[in-house]
């Protein structure tokens, strides 16, 4: 499948996901509606990275990365895990750092397979390498003879698999937060089906 195939195939999957998603109700609860706001947040960090990648601008789109992951972990972590007394700290912008979060999460049956903690420690230095400038970003603004952005077909593949991957994850969560297990499982399925290509 080529880059324009794969953009596609993700355009598809948002339209999916807002359809999916649209009117949905979910308690009115300062936990839920700060959670919500970060998942909100995520899927549209997914869609801006899957439109930056259309609009071949590849190194805004993988800067977005981080910023998608930590909202989903936020996100669930103030639907599951914070207290009472960190969701009143959150509204200060005080919060733990991304590892305890996670750790925070992983004591519950639903995270505890380890994903979040291996996306943490296999790719966090390279997602703040994109958010940050750092080596990573700035390598891929050069070419042999020229400055110009030089992100290969499969770093673009990589940067929206990952923005899917979130964004199926967090509708699910939505679905689990507006109490609508058949949409979960629906979501559940539509994923699988996308990364088999099939959509």
């Amino acid at each position: 499948m080529n880059i324009a195939q794969e953009i596609q195939q993700s355009e598809q999957l948002i339209q999916w996901i807002d359809s999916s998603i649209d009117g949905l109700e979910v308690p009115s609860k300062d936990r839920i509606r700060l959670a919500a706001g970060c998942l909100a947040t995520a899927l549209e960090h997914q869609k801006a990275i899957v439109l930056l990648t259309a609009k071949s601008l590849s190194g805004s789109a993988a800067a977005l990365v981080r910023l998608l992951f930590e909202a989903y972990v936020r996100g669930v972590w103030l639907m599951y895990s914070a207290s009472d007394k960190e969701v009143e700290q959150f509204k200060s912008d005080k919060i733990k750092t991304i590892g305890e979060l996670i750790a925070d999460l992983e004591t519950h049956e639903a995270f505890n397979g380890g994903t979040l903690s291996h996306v943490k420690e296999t790719s966090w230095k390279t997602m703040n390498s994109f958010t940050h400038s750092g080596f990573y970003q700035a390598v891929r603004q050069n070419t042999a003879d020229s400055i110009t952005p030089n992100h290969t077909d499969e770093e673009k593949k990589d940067a929206l698999d990952t923005a899917n991957s979130f964004g199926i994850l967090t509708t699910i969560a939505i679905a689990d937060m507006a109490g609508n297990e058949q949409l979960a499982r629906s979501v559940f399925e539509r994923g699988k089906k996308f990364f088999e290509n099939e959509p």
